[in-house]
């Protein structure tokens, strides 16, 4: 699997450098963009960089990985630190007993890009996110069947919202997730 590093510059809006002591999930989006590539949704992060804390309205925003439609994967933060990828003035219940009060300190953010508004993905970008969700759950020791979370799980927000209003296509992209794992626990053990 190939990532390009491309980290986001550490500004207040984006990538504020704060560390992360436990990873407990990895919550799955998308980016809500038709058509753009992972690149550009990296650069908008990149972009937020350029407000001033003075501004009404400025966007928090940010998410540790973008997977384009051909399946390239962009870091833009390390797994080591906080994305603002899954904030909210409410979380749902099970959400805060399982991860936190601020999920975002504890939660690893992939943003998916895809095609059009149905928010259907490519299926490039699906075998990326599945492999690369696989490779987070062996790196942080995290149980694929409990630690994946779509933001819409967390927060109620039609996000990732193919995965929203197609349940069962979620359940099928856990159920590879899983499967990938124990294929490399098979050929690491």
């Amino acid at each position: 699997m190939n990532i390009e590093r491309n980290l986001l510059t550490r500004n207040p809006f984006s990538r504020p450098g704060t560390y992360i002591n436990n990873v407990k999930g990895i919550v799955i989006h998308w980016v809500a963009n038709p058509g753009t590539t992972a690149t550009q949704n990296r650069n908008y992060f990149e972009s937020l960089k350029n407000q001033t804390q003075a501004q009404k309205n400025e966007r928090y925003a940010s998410a540790h990985f973008v997977i384009g439609l051909q399946g390239e994967i962009i870091q833009c933060i390390p797994a080591t630190e906080r994305a603002y990828h899954v904030g909210a003035t409410t979380y749902k219940p099970e959400a805060l007993q399982k991860l936190s009060y601020y999920p975002n300190n504890c939660t690893l953010g992939i943003e998916l890009c895809h095609p059009d508004w149905s928010g259907a993905f490519t299926s490039e970008t699906l075998d990326s996110a599945a492999e690369l969700c696989a490779l987070l759950c062996m790196q942080h020791g995290l149980n694929p069947e409990t630690a994946l979370w779509r933001h819409y799980d967390v927060t109620g927000k039609n996000c990732p919202k193919y995965f929203v209003e197609k349940p069962q296509e979620w359940e099928q992209f856990k159920r590879e997730v899983i499967q990938r794992t124990k294929r490399t626990q098979i050929i690491e053990g």
